[in-house]
């Protein structure tokens, strides 16, 4: 249940082409043929990143992007610690209650759209609701767990199995509506939401394991969301981590199954 798997960085930099027409020579004074020399001159030895970065460096909507998705220090061990081989529930549990005394988000919905990848659940009990309850060890074991958030109200829950033997893996998907009830004095936000149907690995909709509505105390911080007091106890908790639809996309690649 606590395996890993750190998503890999999927983005990489592009240098932007630069290209011009010669129509005809134009004489311009030399002092603005300096000026002109200068400023792209040196604008063409930055990196291409940097470029990017000095062009938009005004930008309002950019600006309040970056203060949105800074993530506090508290998030960011916490991301750290479930990336680890061998982890401290511990410690995990410690970052989680550090978050959850956090103010909580004015915007819970917002923050939890997306793509998401679970990298640490604290027992079977709280990952139980977000699995197709098929996977039968020792014959097949659940290898990943993804949960993909639409703007709408639409929920979608993918569990990848890895099984023995010369199979390959299988894919199953739960489809749910989902609900965030935002927090009242003295209360958090929460995450609720009722499985419909569920798709299985060729793809069929067949009934889910359950229909009943599961409900989760949310705390969303940076680029992870925390779901607990899901199961017994209250302390168990799933954490899950953000990921680029391309990111999803390579990691469904790379298990071998079909994409969404």
């Amino acid at each position: 249940v606590n395996r890993v798997r750190t998503p890999r960085s999927l983005e990489s930099s592009r240098g932007v082409g630069w290209g011009y027409t010669r129509q005809r020579e134009t004489r311009l004074p030399y002092s603005m043929v300096a000026h002109v020399l200068l400023t792209f001159g040196l604008a063409a030895l930055q990196p291409p990143v940097l470029r990017r970065s000095r062009e938009h460096r005004h930008s309002p909507a950019l600006c309040k992007m970056a203060a949105v998705s800074a993530p506090p220090a508290s998030a960011a061990a916490l991301e750290e610690e479930c990336s680890k081989p061998e982890r401290s529930l511990g410690r995990i549990a410690e970052l989680v209650e550090t978050l959850a005394a956090d103010p909580v988000v004015a915007r819970p919905k917002k923050a939890v759209l997306g793509d998401w990848r679970l990298v640490f659940a604290s027992n079977e009990e709280a990952l139980a609701p977000f699995t197709s309850r098929c996977v039968s060890p020792p014959f097949g074991v659940v290898e990943d767990i993804f949960c993909r958030i639409d703007r709408g109200a639409d929920m979608r829950i993918i569990e990848v199995e890895r099984r023995v033997g010369p199979f390959g893996n299988a894919k199953r998907a739960l489809q749910a509506r989902y609900d965030i009830v935002a927090a009242g004095k003295g209360s958090a936000n929460r995450l609720a939401f009722q499985v419909r149907w569920m798709d299985d690995p060729s793809g069929r909709e067949t009934e889910p394991p359950s229909k009943e509505k599961v409900s989760a105390e949310l705390i969303a911080a940076g680029s992870l969301i925390v779901l607990r007091d899901i199961a017994s106890p209250a302390s168990s908790c799933l954490v899950f981590s953000r990921l680029s639809p391309k990111q999803l996309a390579r990691a469904l690649d790379d298990l071998g199954v079909k994409k969404e």
